[in-house]
């Protein structure tokens, strides 16, 4: 059973990371770095070795650049969301297409659809830490830019 004050706390964060979804939605980066803490520190394994730890806004915020002049039509739904004390966990469906290079990624042209898995730490009413999981391979393939598995596979 969970007290009132920790109830208020985690009903804050999940309104904390709804309005840093939705700043991203609409492409107010200025907006989702007021929302960010100073010492942010983002983690996906699912990325390039040089990208699967990125500290700060300085090396968050060029990266969130890049992909929203790569997909800019894309969108991103949030579908379940959790809290439980200074975290937040939510699973969101992001859709859009690669009309622009993506992180060395030449444009392809098509569509992706991709389930991201995320849980966020907060600190003093701001997004501190960030967990992200992706199929990058699901996402690699829909782009054409990764073979899928051929029948003779596995």
């Amino acid at each position: 059973m969970h007290d009132t004050a920790v109830e208020e706390t985690e009903k804050r964060n999940m309104a904390v990371v709804r309005e840093a979804h939705a700043a991203l939605a609409r492409g107010d980066l200025e907006s989702f770095k007021g929302l960010l803490a100073p010492n942010y520190v983002r983690h996906c394994q699912a990325m390039p070795p040089d990208l699967q730890e990125m500290r700060g806004t300085e090396q968050f915020l060029p990266f969130l650049e890049d992909f929203i002049g790569g997909a800019p039509d894309c969108e991103d739904v949030l579908s379940q969301m959790i809290a439980q004390g200074d975290k937040v966990a939510y699973v969101s469906t992001m859709t859009g297409t690669h009309t622009g290079p993506l992180g060395g990624l030449p444009p392809t042209g098509r569509r992706f659809t991709v389930v991201n898995i995320v849980i966020q730490r907060l600190e003093e009413g701001k997004v501190a830490e960030t967990w992200v999981s992706w199929d990058n391979v699901a996402m690699l393939t829909q782009l054409g830019l990764f073979p899928p598995p051929g029948p003779e596979a596995g």
